[in-house]
C-alpha cells in the first residue's frame, strides 16, 4: 500500500507521503504540491504540482489568494468540510530555507490561516528531501 492510500491525520504519515512524492530525485526547478484532503485525510484526486519557476524570488500575492479560492472551490466540490496538504519545493542540496524560501513559505501559512478549509503543517522540500517547515521559521 503506497503511503498516499493511508489517511494522512498525523505527521508521520504525512511526512511518508511526502517522501513518496518527493521521490528522492530532485528538483529541476521551484515547485509546489497539493494534496486534497477528505475529512478522514485521506488523499481525493490527483497530486496537484506546480511549477514557480517565475516567482522564484518569492510568491505574488494576489496569485496565491487566486489558488487558495480555487483551493476552497476543490475542498467544497471534492471533499466537504476536508483540507489540504502543501508542501513547497526547490532544488538544492541545503534543507536550510533561503529568504525566497521563507517568503514563500510564509506568504503561504498567512493565506493558509484565513483559507476557509483545514490544513496540514506545511512541508519544505529540497533535494535533500522534505521536511515540516518549523513554526518558528513562519514567523516573520
Amino acid at each position: 500500500m503506497s503511503p498516499l492510500d493511508r489517511s494522512l491525520s498525523s505527521t508521520a504519515a504525512l511526512t511518508a507521503a511526502w517522501r513518496f512524492v518527493d521521490g528522492g530525485f530532485g528538483y529541476s526547478a521551484p515547485q509546489l504540491f497539493v494534496l486534497v484532503l477528505d475529512r478522514r485525510a485521506r488523499i481525493v484526486g490527483p497530486v496537484v504540482h506546480l511549477y514557480d519557476e517565475h516567482q522564484a524570488a518569492g510568491p505574488d500575492d494576489a496569485l496565491l489568494g487566486l489558488l487558495v479560492e480555487r483551493l476552497a472551490e476543490t475542498v467544497e466540490e471534492l471533499a466537504p468540510g476536508g483540507g489540504v496538504a502543501l508542501m513547497k519545493a526547490r532544488p538544492g542540496r541545503s534543507a536550510v530555507m533561503t529568504s525566497a524560501d521563507l517568503r514563500w513559505c510564509r506568504a503561504l501559512h498567512r493565506h493558509l490561516q484565513a483559507a476557509p478549509f483545514s490544513s496540514r503543517p506545511l512541508f519544505f522540500a529540497s533535494d535533500a528531501g522534505p521536511r515540516i517547515v518549523a513554526p518558528d521559521e513562519l514567523i516573520g
